[in-house]
């Protein structure tokens, strides 16, 4: 059974009963990990004991035996399998034979990223729950901010949620990191505003990787290089960097050219998912970016990202965006 929505797998790992399959797959990690920690909470409630296995271990351990045979120190098995759609064909028939069968363990298998079409997981996906881990909509990233935030004993005003999913860039676990910084820099019981979660995210550095995609967009070139060492000094990723940079130009110049088209501020936004917080930065930004320059920009966005992936100096990699983006500003 594929079940659409994390709020519905989530109920159904919490009412996991004997005998449960579910498959988790796709590219976003924190969903999982989260239902996984819920599955561990109900399976020790059940009287369970854990078995966690990776495709290393296979086919020298024999599912069909793990599977059977019962233990002296608990009432059953939660059984976990990671990247599941690795494991070895022999392995893969025993497991659709005990799950044919029936078994009173209980299975989590997580594939590798993305959830391959294939005769093996669509036959798990028959037995149990299949639930694919993306990114939320922008539009619903304020229900993880909360729920994390709760989780934390903190709480957000408005521009505080705002500013915290902008950091995240997309990223729930990113976002779930931010919430956890703004925790620990504040403690618990915090209101955090935007300016809270601007200093608990910096903490001792000068700046972040919004400022230093602000400055790189306003034209404020040897503030965004300055930025920018500065962030890669203290362990920013620069994959991640290249991507928020490009996640926020991609916002500036689309807002531009619906702008110039006789969109109003409004509909941009909300056709570009843009937050009402984050908006009023974007359309500063938008009526002053110059079209013409976005076909060099895409290029340099290109070429940094190839040079990247090749080993190339981040500096000097993603310095050419930023020249690129301040170039007659």
């Amino acid at each position: 059974m594929i079940v659409k929505t994390f709020e519905d797998v989530e109920k159904r790992v919490d009412s996991a009963e004997p005998g449960s399959v579910f498959l988790i797959s796709g590219d976003e990690y924190c969903q999982s990990s989260i239902l996984l920690d819920r599955l561990r909470t109900r399976t020790k409630a059940l009287g369970y004991e854990t078995v966690h296995i990776s495709p290393g271990d296979l086919p020298e351990l024999s599912l069909l035996s793990l599977f059977s045979e019962g233990s002296l120190f608990s009432s059953g098995k939660l059984i976990i399998i990671s990247s599941v759609d690795k494991i070895p064909n022999s392995s893969r028939n025993d497991l659709i034979q005990v799950l044919e069968k029936g078994t009173e363990n209980i299975l989590f298998a997580r594939t590798e990223g993305r959830k391959p079409s294939n005769k093996f997981i669509r036959a798990l996906e028959s037995h149990g729950v299949s639930f694919t881990c993306w990114e939320p909509f922008p539009s619903r990233m304020w229900l993880w901010t909360r729920r994390f935030a709760e989780e934390e004993g903190i709480t957000f005003t408005k521009d505080g949620s705002a500013a915290a999913e902008e950091i995240a860039s997309g990223k729930l676990e990113r976002l779930a990191d931010v919430v956890t910084r703004v925790a620990l820099f504040h403690g618990k019981g915090v209101r955090a505003s935007s300016a809270g979660v601007y200093k608990a995210v910096k903490g001792d550095q000068e700046t972040t990787a919004f400022e230093f995609c602000k400055a790189a967009l306003s034209g404020d070139r040897s503030g965004a290089m300055t930025s920018l060492a500065i962030l890669l000094r203290s362990g920013e990723e620069p994959v991640r960097l290249l991507a928020l940079l490009y996640s926020q130009w991609y916002q500036v110049a689309s807002a531009s050219e619906m702008l110039k088209n006789g969109n109003s501020g409004p509909a941009t936004a909300k056709k570009l998912g843009i937050t009402q917080f984050r908006w009023k930065s974007v359309e500063r930004l938008a009526y002053t970016w110059r079209s013409h320059a976005n076909a060099l920009v895409l290029d340099t966005f290109a070429s940094a990202d190839y040079q990247l992936k090749r080993g190339g100096d981040p500096l000097v990699s993603i310095g050419s965006v930023v020249v690129a983006l301040t170039k007659d500003k």
